[in-house]
């Protein structure tokens, strides 16, 4: 089945407005928040993706949204742009901030609010190597593809949930950054709800 259109910019920013957002209480857990980077692409959107040192104390290795942990007193969007700046050099004032999105949680310990904003383009942006070994992009449209998502089922605490795994460009994009973009997609009907608490 062919996924939906690729919604125009308003028709995001108009769902992420209307939908309450789930929020996720964890003991223990540390709050965390990723910028989702849409980048306008003829009829699709990019979304800019990195791959994270193999040296990291978390997630290393991984294809991850830029993010990290949020610090006292920030909203969500607030660590996003700020993390974006520290990871891949992208100054706040170029982010049109769309809204926030369904928090997850991870098997390490994280809940992680997603924050959707657009992006001109990739041009002046600089990884910082101390955390982000490569930066690409994949259209939003692949991920709507289900032809091209693997599932495998995981349990954890005793709960067994399905967690999704996609190949682009040589990459492996799985766990919660898959969770992440698969929960955005069915909020624009371009997929039926993925909602699931373990990435």
């Amino acid at each position: 089945m062919p996924a939906a259109p690729v919604p125009p910019v308003e028709i995001i920013r108009t769902r992420l407005a209307s939908v309450e957002r789930k929020h996720q209480q964890r003991e223990g857990y540390r709050r965390a928040a990723v910028l989702l980077p849409l980048i306008p692409a003829a009829g699709d959107w990019q979304i800019l993706l990195t791959r994270r040192n193999s040296d990291l104390p978390h997630h290393r290795g991984q294809i991850a949204l830029p993010g990290g942990s949020v610090e006292d007193g920030e909203t969500c969007a607030q660590t996003a742009l700020r993390e974006a700046q520290e990871e891949i050099g992208l100054p706040p004032v170029e982010v049109e901030v769309l809204g926030c999105h369904d928090d997850i949680w991870t098997p390490s310990g994280f809940i992680i609010s997603p924050v959707v904003g657009v992006i001109k383009g990739t041009e002046g942006l600089k990884p910082n190597p101390a955390e982000v070994a490569r930066m690409f992009t994949a259209p939003l449209s692949f991920f709507a593809d289900e032809t091209a998502v693997q599932r495998q089922s995981l349990t954890h605490e005793g709960i067994e949930r399905e967690v999704y795994f996609y190949q682009y460009d040589g990459e492996t994009i799985w766990g919660a950054t898959a969770l992440m973009i698969r929960n955005f997609l069915a909020l624009l009907g371009m997929i039926e709800d993925a909602s699931a608490p373990l990435a």
